[in-house]
């Protein structure tokens, strides 16, 4: 008796992706439910948010090209440490594309890069588990005085659109107080010819943080309009969709203050919901902030005080929020921890098989395929 195709469906859906991306070949059938768009979609909206990819930093030899990990969270050990097991390596071909490759930021499993190529910065955009990869054109000026800086990578359902966001500034060596034009903001749809830009950025941005993703939108940190109100806007969120910026409710934080330092600020999301650690070197404590109702100020509550000095050095990312009491953590994003909400007690967390220095980001895994996202009929998507 022949099984259903929607038991089988189901069955594939509760698989990983290290499982789906073996199993696929198996017969037509799976390959053809596998690959369908819509059962990718399905998948990512089961994707578990514990996973990581990872650089290795090879400090001690610059010389060397540092290599990348796609790891999915595993059962804690007997030994009281947790272990992330590599899930697969990023193929060799990859390494081929530039020097220097730089990790940024990811949406729904496809990885933004950047890589020096012939002494010009590139940026690529890859899936690690489809092996494609694609290169992204250059700024939309040609202008050398001017620098453009990924600000954040989104999604739009409504039109299965993918769009980076970049700020285009001139650099500080080239600005006089007789020149100093406002940046600038562009828009890259994944597949397009160009770069386009929409105008002057409306907010001053924070550092090189990227915008965090969530409901359709980019959430980023920005510099307030006044330092002295505790009640002055610091986030803004982006609309992937529209393509538009407007002010998003922050928690009611320390009084902000005349030397108030945004670098002691970190947004981000997991488990479907904004959060905020506020983690001040005068403080005794790091304060995590969660937004139980999108879009409702009311609705910030402080979820967890940390009492841990170690904590209070670089932003925290958070793996699994409300996947239960032991959180996994990200810190300064070269430390791995587990936080259990119960005991109010953290371990570090161990990684096996890879050089102690790297650099991580929180990651969903998943079969998105650059050829389906891009939107350009000419878009040269690559296979490693």
């Amino acid at each position: 008796m022949d099984i259903p195709i929607l038991v089988i469906m189901e069955i594939l859906l509760r698989l990983p992706i290290k499982s789906l991306v073996r199993v696929r070949y198996v017969c037509k059938t799976w390959y053809n439910i596998i690959s369908d768009p819509y059962f990718t979609r399905m998948h990512l909206a089961r994707a578990p948010t514990a996973s990581l990819v990872i650089q290795t930093l090879l400090s001690y030899n610059p010389g060397c090209y540092s290599k990348f990990y796609m790891l999915e969270h595993a059962e804690w050990d007997t030994c009281g440490h947790s272990l992330f097991a590599p899930l697969k390596k990023l193929p060799q071909k990859f390494y081929l594309l530039g020097q220097n490759m730089i990790l940024l930021t990811s949406c729904n499993g496809l990885l933004c890069l950047s890589a020096v190529r012939h002494k010009k910065e590139v940026t690529f955009v890859c899936n690690i588990a489809t092996g494609e990869y694609m290169t992204l054109p250059g700024a939309k000026t040609k202008d050398d005085r001017f620098w453009q800086t990924i600000r954040g990578f989104g999604y739009c359902p409504k039109t299965n659109q993918y769009k980076l966001i970049a700020e285009l500034a001139l650099d500080k060596g080239f600005r006089r107080p007789d020149f100093n034009p406002a940046p600038l903001v562009e828009v890259y749809t994944l597949g397009a010819d160009s770069w386009r830009i929409i105008g002057d950025a409306p907010y001053s941005f924070v550092g090189s943080y990227f915008g965090t993703f969530l409901n359709g939108a980019l959430h980023c940190l920005i510099q307030p309009i006044d330092t002295t109100d505790s009640t002055s806007t610091f986030i803004c969120s982006f609309d992937i969709e529209k393509e538009e910026f407007q002010p998003f409710p922050g928690p009611p934080i320390q009084d902000l203050g005349p030397n108030w330092e945004i670098e002691h600020i970190h947004l981000g999301a997991s488990g479907g919901f904004l959060y905020l650690c506020e983690n001040y070197p005068t403080s005794s404590s790091v304060d995590i902030w969660v937004m139980k109702d999108y879009g409702n100020e009311q609705s910030w509550m402080k979820e967890f005080v940390i009492s841990n000095t170690s904590w209070k050095r670089g932003p925290v990312y958070f793996l699994n929020y409300g996947m239960g009491d032991n959180i996994y953590a990200l810190r300064n994003f070269n430390q791995l921890c587990a936080y259990n909400a119960k005991s109010k007690c953290f371990r570090e967390v161990q990684v096996c098989g890879i050089y102690p220095e790297f650099h991580a980001i929180p990651y969903t895994p998943s079969l998105v395929s650059l050829k389906d996202a891009v939107a350009g009929e000419n878009s040269k998507v690559l296979c490693a």
